[in-house]
């Protein structure tokens, strides 16, 4: 971005982090370095790759990269300016990815005027996204979506990139909220749903995103069940009900 470009960028009224952002964003801290670093594995970088590879031929302008530590670098030809926006300084400050921008912040309250963005990529963040109550965790979720339905300029698009399983399975963690969470909690490890690309699809929709495309990114021979939360636990993720989903919807 040269000096002469407006600044995307606009001071907001900050949102009280939830109890459950506070937890996640202080575990995410404690293991950035080792979740870094895995991302290099071949079985999991594989994964990355073919991401960027399907989302960067669709990405121009300004775009923000939400929640991905500056893993992947989606700066193209066709991008004005990539910003990595995060809520744990370390990833941003130590991300192997060369962003124009690194910004820390809080997606409940994006720091970017309304309709400033051509492009909003955010991946493996949604799952994330919980309280002790499975009510209250979708509230944050529908506040982040609204979030970046407010920033993105209209006939913008959002990638969400994310886990996703079937819609039975989807009804049986819900059932088991309760006890995942506190069993989870107990392990000092952050909570995780995991939605079905039918749900997620229905909540972008809620605010504004139309969805227009659902692709499946193979995991190929990815064996790490639980990179972030549970590492050393492996088999081979194309064995299980879990999909790794690009769910593409366009503001209207």
């Amino acid at each position: 971005m040269t000096p002469d470009e407006p600044r995307p960028a606009l001071p907001r009224s900050p949102v009280p982090a939830a109890a459950g952002d506070a937890d996640s964003r202080d575990y995410f801290r404690k293991i950035h370095e080792t979740y870094q670093k895995s991302a290099e594995r071949g079985d999991i970088l594989g994964v990355h790759e073919r991401i960027k590879k399907a989302i960067g031929p669709q990405l121009g302008g300004l775009v923000l990269d939400i929640g991905s530590s500056g893993v992947p670098d989606f700066q193209t030809d066709a991008t004005r300016t990539v910003i990595s926006f995060d809520y744990v300084f370390e990833s941003l400050r130590d991300s192997p990815a060369k962003a124009v921008w690194s910004v820390a912040g809080d997606m409940h309250a994006l720091p970017f005027a309304a309709g400033c963005l051509d492009r909003i990529i955010i991946q493996y963040v949604i799952h994330y996204v919980t309280e002790k109550r499975f009510g209250e965790s979708l509230r944050g979720v529908r506040t982040i979506m609204a979030e970046m339905s407010r920033a993105l300029k209209k006939g913008g698009s959002i990638h969400l990139v994310d886990s996703t399983t079937f819609p039975i399975l989807e009804i049986a963690q819900r059932a088991l909220y309760g006890l995942s969470f506190t069993s989870l909690k107990a392990l000092d490890k952050p909570m995780v749903y995991i939605f079905s690309a039918k749900t997620l699809c229905r909540l972008l929709a809620d605010q504004g995103l139309a969805p227009r495309s659902i692709r499946t990114v193979e995991w190929g021979e990815m064996r790490v069940a639980g990179q972030s939360v549970f590492p050393g636990l492996r088999f081979p993720l194309k064995y299980t009900p879990v999909r790794c989903r690009i769910i593409t919807a366009v503001k209207s």
